[in-house]
């Protein structure tokens, strides 16, 4: 709940009431039985509908098919894309599947806001083929969310996420890429008006940094810093990536600095500094990495 005072609110204040005000509604949860309950009355528990089905003998799809062959379908239909998370008005998140993965580009990779053609498309498209029957959906759903990278421009949108789908569907994501112009005022400060916006924004900040380290499932993760706000000093940098410390995956997360000479020449040191600290990622700057592939050409 956003802590609310009397009179005068502070920023703190206000960002938490409009973090509440925008935040979706959580995803209703199935009634749970309670612990006490007999071992007898569990065991006669209904088994959940969702997943039971009438074999289908017409479908030459699913009746004649076999079940690493469909899997081979659902992956190519379902998989291999790029999802951009976005919010909807009146408390919704949608999505905006990239065109980068053809070869074409958003107007979210952009830096933009969806477009009002890609925020009239259904939703349902992405679940087209898990809607088409019960079968399906079992043995299709879990595809969209292992095999596809989830793209957030907003870290409030990754925390929102998580109470909108169930858990098992979260924890059986595997690849993030969180893309923002984080403020440099999240940085600590000794000017006494910028400590007010950090205390302000850096929770904000910590509570994403828990949700990303607490994903079961994640397997690669990516952070953008995008150059419109961020240009603080290297020096600054562990303490803004101190809250992913214990973020350890098994291929080093990646971090990718703001298209700047001032980075892209601190590539090296950066990334000895943030393993002297603990913090496991590798250190990456797109003009360093034209750079590297204009020399390997040559």
């Amino acid at each position: 709940m956003a802590r609310m005072k009397q009179g005068i609110f502070s920023w703190e204040d206000v960002l938490a009431q409009r973090y509440q005000s925008n935040k979706p509604t959580a995803l209703a949860r199935s009634r749970r039985y309670s612990t006490l309950q007999s071992p007898r009355a569990q065991q006669q528990q209904k088994p959940d509908p969702r997943t039971e089905w009438a074999f289908q003998r017409d479908s030459a799809l699913l009746a004649k098919l076999s079940p690493e062959l469909r899997m081979a379908i659902w992956e190519l239909v379902a998989g291999g894309m790029r999802i951009h998370i976005v919010q909807r008005a009146n408390r919704q998140l949608g999505h905006v599947v990239c065109p980068a993965q053809t070869g074409g580009c958003c107007e979210i990779c952009r830096g933009g806001l969806p477009s009002a053609k890609s925020r009239t498309k259904p939703t349902t498209r992405l679940l087209a083929l898990a809607l088409t029957c019960k079968q399906i959906y079992t043995e299709s759903i879990y595809t969209l969310y292992t095999l596809n990278t989830f793209e957030f421009s907003n870290t409030w949108s990754l925390t929102y996420l998580r109470p909108t789908i169930p858990a098992v569907f979260w924890d059986a994501i595997r690849a993030v890429e969180l893309r923002w112009a984080f403020p440099g005022h999240w940085l600590p400060s000794k000017d006494p008006v910028k400590t007010i916006y950090f205390s302000a924004g850096r929770q904000q900040w910590v509570e994403t940094c828990r949700a990303v380290t607490h994903m079961r499932g994640l397997q690669t993760f990516t952070l953008e810093l995008d150059c419109n706000w961020f240009c603080e000093p290297v020096e600054k940098l562990p303490v803004f990536l101190e809250p992913l410390r214990e973020l350890h995956l098994r291929q080093q997360w990646t971090l990718q600095l703001p298209r700047q000479p001032y980075y892209v020449q601190e590539v090296g040191n950066i990334g000895r500094e943030l393993r002297e600290r603990g913090i496991e990622c590798c250190v990456w700057a797109v003009a360093a990495a034209a750079a590297a592939a204009t020399e390997s050409v040559g």
